[in-house]
């Protein structure tokens, strides 16, 4: 993941392979490392290199370069610094939140910490089910776009 800063905006960026191209969109493959990745003493610490790869779909910042991705293609994709924070608050901001409020509450409540505890993670069941129902609204607001290195300007 690289942070790219212009007077203009601020992207985040990841590289990735294209899996396969939609109408309106592409899928493309993100593998995800760890800060572990540049230690040389990784596989001491945790036994094995902690990276994932995810897909995502992305829409493609140019047309012409439908014609040129075929799945395999090396892509760019960026996200916009403002879609990014709104995706950090929604992901671990709201919910911290939440919990937090649920606890205290409880425990102010019945003064057990355990029922505290149990009721801040209780309360992340509905939230993250209807996160999950509004995943189609969400993705309109936030998403990412695709380049090819030739259109891409740094």
């Amino acid at each position: 993941m690289q942070v790219n800063a212009s007077p203009q905006e601020c992207n985040v960026t990841h590289a990735g392979i294209v899996e396969s191209i939609g109408d309106t969109y592409i899928s493309v493959r993100i593998l995800q490392h760890t800060a572990c990745d540049t230690c040389r003493a990784k596989l001491l610490c945790t036994g094995t290199v902690d990276a994932r790869d995810s897909v995502v779909e992305a829409y493609l910042v140019h047309e012409e370069d439908k014609t040129l991705l075929e799945p395999g293609s090396p892509v760019v994709l960026q996200l916009e610094q403002s879609m990014a924070w709104i995706s950090v608050a929604l992901a671990f901001g709201v919910p911290l939140l939440l919990l937090l409020t649920a606890f205290f509450i409880a425990l102010h409540a019945t003064g057990s910490e355990l029922v505290g505890g149990v009721s801040g993670l209780v309360v992340l069941l509905p939230y993250y089910f209807i996160l999950g129902l509004n995943r189609h609204r969400l993705s309109r607001r936030v998403y990412f776009t695709a380049t090819t290195a030739e259109h891409l300007s740094v």
